[in-house]
């Protein structure tokens, strides 16, 4: 893991970067080929408390944008049996309080597929801040089956995923024109 802190994490919203954040897939099936997948990242936030700590981060993901490299797969993972995009056009991941682990960061959170929700074990690594600009990965495991995403058997398509995040976040600077700097005593007179 690296961590490059130069200075305190502005407190805040910070806003994910949706052109340069990824979100990855990837499954068993048949349980020995793995199967990777994309999906679009529609918006994003990470929050930092007044004590300078990652209070939660949220991502939203167009569930249409489900690409694989097979588009008969990707049309039925896009319908009625596994993601139902047209009723259902996001998934959304939270995590709640970041916490240091002994390899980076760790958080519990929640993914939303088809207005399900399922808790999640988040691993953070990689995170690099300098001034108001910063990234980091992230990955989860996600049983599809606790999400309603179940028409297939685990056999032919592994009940677990692996999802992986690799974002890029920025907090708009300081804005230190509302900041009212002193007077001396000559401007006064």
């Amino acid at each position: 893991m690296t961590t490059t802190t130069t200075t305190q994490l502005p407190t805040g919203t910070w806003q994910l970067d949706t052109s340069t954040t990824t979100v990855t897939l990837s499954v068993k099936k048949l349980g020995f080929i793995t199967v990777p997948a994309t999906l679009d990242v529609m918006s994003g936030s990470i929050e930092i408390d007044d004590d300078h700590q990652v209070k939660n981060v949220d991502i939203v993901v167009d569930a249409s944008s489900y690409a694989s490299k097979n588009a008969k797969r990707n049309e039925h993972v896009l319908g009625p049996d596994f993601l139902d995009a047209a009723n259902h056009p996001t998934i959304s991941f939270r995590t709640g309080q970041v916490k240091s682990a002994s390899a980076g960061y760790t958080s519990n959170g929640t993914v939303t597929v088809k207005g399900q929700s399922s808790p999640i074990d988040v691993s953070i690594s990689d995170v690099e801040v300098s001034g108001t600009n910063g990234s980091f990965a992230a990955t989860a495991t996600v049983d599809r089956n606790a999400l309603g995403v179940d028409k297939m058997p685990g056999l032919i398509v592994g009940r677990n995923l692996q999802l992986m995040v690799q974002a890029q976040a920025s907090t708009p600077p300081v804005d230190r024109s509302s900041v009212p700097t002193s007077t001396s005593d000559s401007a006064r007179h």
